[in-house]
């Protein structure tokens, strides 16, 4: 005899979030309200409720079995921080997810460098949090295109300008610092030359082809910090640094670009040195991008710890906001690549390697980030003095015209007949 048993739904454990059941805890602790009024209120089940009330189950639970690796509250800390990184528009992806909350939990002494976070961790994690959602970014020049958008700008502009006034920054340039990276390649850019009509030009450049990351800082005040090289490589060796200028340093990553742990490095340990003394009611305020390489949750609760406030320019906006890509980044890659020029000339032979770049970079770095040139970016983008109304109205063009722009009716346009 067989047993037919009606087809049933799979039933989903908990369909509510952590933070609704909070809300609902502190309306019945704090507001006094009735038990089946707040579960019905926040969508959870009363006996759920009561359970966690009445201390049958602790209050940090969220599931059965052992406790996540993050408690509710860290967690929640956690997510808050994911939404706000989307909000600027530097979404995180899986694996930067995964990759992000292994550095929060080293941070809190819940993981060693050998115990990563595994995906399944992330499963739970997701499951556990029903508001976050996988959604599939636009490309990178669409999205550069669209994010200068005025709307964008202008918020961006409202957030500065309260910082500036709540905190007397407005005249007080020597407390406002911008970072930003540049890549110098080993294979340089040579500049153009007098030639003649029937020649045809050529130049000396190295054959390999190496990037070394150089994170640049300045203040709206014309002084600027001494650059930090990421080099390419697993070991920092000494000699990479020959020839730097006076309080230079360096690192190494395998790719030689920066990441978290690089970031953290420069901000905690190079930065740190050249900024003026800092409290709570007389901070210095840091505007950077929020590239992946720059985001890291424990940075945050640092810097605010150390009284330092980390303003993230909007998402793809760099080219309009950020005041050294405005007015010293340019120089910079010009002027590193006569010094370049110079160099092999005067070296007949002798390539350019990751061994005399800090010492080549340096000299140009020293000339681009003058303190005329660190004014005028500040001023250009609108920082110091504070003006929002600097930016070009043609900068906004793109975004309006893919804001009005409908695909759909162009495709249907291009497929309609034509009838002259």
């Amino acid at each position: 005899m067989t047993l037919f048993l009606p087809f049933q739904t799979p039933h989903k454990y908990r369909c509510y979030s952590p933070t609704a059941m909070v809300q609902a805890i502190i309306k019945v602790k704090e507001c006094g309200s009735a038990i089946k009024t707040a579960a019905r209120q926040f969508g959870i089940p009363e006996a759920s409720l009561r359970h966690k009330l009445s201390g049958r189950v602790d209050l940090e639970a969220t599931r059965s079995g052992p406790p996540p690796m993050l408690s509710q509250e860290e967690e929640a800390h956690f997510v808050s921080h994911l939404k706000f990184m989307v909000s600027c528009g530097y979404g995180y992806s899986r694996s930067e997810v995964v990759d992000t909350a292994f550095e929060y939990a080293v941070s809190l002494g819940k993981r060693d460098r050998y115990n990563p976070v595994s995906f399944r961790w992330y499963s739970g994690f997701m499951s556990r949090w029903p508001e976050l959602n996988i959604l599939k970014p636009r490309g990178l020049k669409n999205q550069r295109d669209k994010a200068t958008s005025m709307e964008n700008t202008e918020r961006y502009y409202t957030k500065l300008g309260s910082i500036l006034t709540r905190y007397h920054l407005r005249d007080r340039p020597e407390r406002v610092y911008t970072v930003d990276e540049k890549g110098l390649t080993t294979s340089h850019k040579p500049p153009s030359v007098v030639t003649s009509v029937a020649l045809i030009s050529q130049a000396l450049k190295s054959g390999s082809s190496t990037t070394v990351t150089v994170i640049g800082c300045g203040n709206a005040l014309g002084s600027s910090v001494p650059p930090f090289f990421v080099f390419p490589g697993a070991r920092m060796r000494q000699d990479l640094l020959e020839g730097k200028s006076d309080g230079a340093d360096g690192g190494v990553s395998k790719s030689g670009c920066s990441n978290s742990i690089i970031f953290r490095k420069y901000i905690e340990h190079h930065l740190c040195k050249y900024l003026p003394e800092r409290s709570a009611d007389n901070p210095v305020l840091v505007l950077y991008d929020g590239h992946r390489s720059h985001i890291n949750l424990d940075l945050i609760d640092w810097a605010h710890t150390h009284h330092i406030i980390l303003l993230i320019l909007p998402a793809h906006t760099s080219h309009v906001l950020q005041p050294l890509d405005n007015g010293c980044f340019g120089p910079f890659e010009k002027i590193y690549n006569k010094v370049c020029l110079k160099f092999m000339r005067e070296h007949c032979g002798q390539s350019i390697t990751r061994y005399n770049v800090c010492s080549l970079g340096c000299s140009a770095y020293s000339k681009a980030m003058s303190p005329h040139n660190l004014q005028s970016s500040f001023r250009k983008a609108g920082i110091i003095p504070f003006n929002p109304d600097i930016v070009d109205l043609s900068n906004y063009r793109p975004s309006e015209v893919l804001q009005q722009i409908d695909p759909s009716a162009c495709q249907r346009k291009a497929s309609a007949p034509d009838t002259t």
